[in-house]
């Protein structure tokens, strides 16, 4: 499996779940990440092997308790990275998001706790997703 395509499927269920209330269907999949269904299943059969979703056909697909700790870290490294290019860098708001998007699948978890650091966590993570593994977000004290 390709980290980068597994990243944007737990991201996407992750919101879907979320919005929804309910789990994710194939579809709202392939029209959110603009692929066909019939590859949305074959991914979600792979992660769910990997242990990342619980898919049923033909009824959705929810993330397990490992795939909600990727898929939060996931968004956590893209606030972080997006706020810092755009905030400290000054990079515009557009080109953030993109580069965030592409370097939050590389950034080491010293790095982004530097960053984290840098800006103060309570003023960059405001909305965290919560806790992961009962330490906050970055594993920053406040």
């Amino acid at each position: 499996m390709y980290p980068e395509r597994t990243d944007e499927y737990l991201e996407t269920i992750f919101l879907l779940v979320r919005r929804n209330g309910s789990p994710a269907r194939t579809n709202q999949i392939a029209d959110a990440l603009e692929v066909s269904a019939p590859s949305v299943t074959e991914m979600l059969q792979r992660l769910s092997d990997a242990g990342l979703v619980d898919y049923r056909p033909y009824y959705g697909v929810e993330l397990t308790e490992q795939g909600k700790i990727q898929a939060i870290k996931l968004r956590h490294n893209n606030r972080v990275i997006r706020k810092f290019l755009c905030e400290v860098l000054g990079v515009g708001s557009e080109e953030a998001t993109k580069e965030a998007s592409l370097l939050k699948h590389s950034a080491s978890e010293t790095f982004l706790e530097h960053i984290c650091r840098y800006m103060r966590h309570s003023q960059i993570c405001p909305k965290c997703e919560g806790y992961i593994k009962g330490k906050k977000c970055c594993n920053l004290t406040q």
